[in-house]
């Protein structure tokens, strides 16, 4: 037999199976026994038989592509939680497709090529992207995952980090270790996530500040970047009542704080100023950083989206979900933790 030509009707027979048993093993998300399943795969591999993909997506009325809409890779949790996705969505049997929308100039013509596809479903990733792309998507019937995009979706499920008790969690920590004079550092561009991170922070040190036991305030950097976190160094470290705790609602922005404080500040100066960060990514454990921070746990995030995306192929008419993830309070040189005496 030509293998080119193997249909799914000669692996059946070779197999011994019905050809919807050939299909449904192919899927995986269909309840088949294991040793069926292998048994139709050692056939296909015997006959040379490839899956048509363009046929499947005409039965099922979607293809087996997830999206995975995000804007830049600038950010280094960004670009770590990314990465997990991908691994995640293979994991499920599925193709992730990447779309970059950074570039304002091309987005409705990027949006309607996605849309062609037929996705599974889409998930939007933290950062800037528009509202409407995933109102886009929803309106074409395809489900939406918004990660630490929003507090609320009438139409899409939503997988946050908790990220308001990520700041208290900071909050709480400065209080422990005495700092009395915080601050709390963002970008000016506001993303949901710092935007909470920063609302949690103040939120817990409210009461401290009505007895008069703290000071707070909250600093706004250019940019969500490392250059933004060295330029503002200068005008934090110039305040005339210099902060001893430093909340930095991204991690990549309190490790450009930190290289410019090395520059402007004697060592023991330094040391009398707690630094935590939030994310946890990789340059935060580097020794020259040695940064405490609230870890989003990537891994953890990214099983989260995919299970909520399969919840909600298998059961459409649900209503959106919600989920909080923890952050972990990782301490490191920056500020140690306090001694339980």
């Amino acid at each position: 037999m030509n293998k080119r030509n193997a249909t799914s009707a000669d692996v059946a027979i070779l197999a011994g199976v019905s050809q919807s048993t050939v299909s449904r093993s192919f899927d995986p998300n269909s309840r088949i026994s294991e040793s069926t399943r292998q048994r139709v795969f050692a056939a296909a591999e015997q006959l040379g038989y490839q899956v048509n993909k363009a046929a499947q997506t005409m039965i099922k009325q979607r293809s087996d592509l997830v999206g995975l809409v995000t804007a830049g890779l600038e950010d280094p949790f960004r670009s770590e939680f990314l990465h997990k996705l991908i691994i995640e969505v293979q994991n499920c049997g599925l193709r992730p497709m990447v779309m970059d929308v950074s570039n304002r100039q091309t987005i409705d013509e990027d949006l309607q090529g996605l849309i062609q596809y037929q996705l599974s479903g889409v998930i939007i990733t933290s950062g800037t992207p528009s509202e409407n792309i995933g109102k886009a998507f929803i309106k074409h019937g395809t489900p939406v995952v918004l990660v630490n995009r929003a507090e609320h979706s009438d139409e899409a499920d939503i997988v946050n980090l908790d990220n308001e008790n990520a700041g208290a969690m900071a909050a709480e920590a400065f209080l422990k270790s005495g700092k009395t004079n915080l601050v709390v550092v963002r970008a000016k561009s506001p993303s949901f996530s710092s935007v909470m991170r920063a609302k949690g922070f103040l939120n817990y040190i409210h009461p401290y500040l009505d007895k008069g036991i703290v000071q707070a305030s909250e600093v706004f950097c250019e940019a969500g970047n490392y250059e933004s976190g060295y330029q503002i160094a200068t005008q934090i470290l110039a305040l005339k009542n210099r902060p001893d705790g430093l909340f930095f609602c991204m991690d990549h922005i309190a490790c450009g704080f930190l290289d410019a404080a090395k520059k402007q500040l004697s060592t023991s100066d330094l040391l009398s100023i707690g630094v935590i960060g939030c994310d946890d990514v990789a340059l935060a454990s580097y020794k020259s950083y040695d940064l405490t921070t609230l870890r989003q746990p990537s891994t953890t995030m990214a099983k989260a989206v995919m299970q909520t995306l399969l919840n909600r192929l298998k059961l459409p008419a649900l209503p959106p979900s919600k989920q909080a993830i923890a952050a972990k309070l990782i301490y490191r040189s920056t500020l140690t933790k306090p001694s339980s005496n």
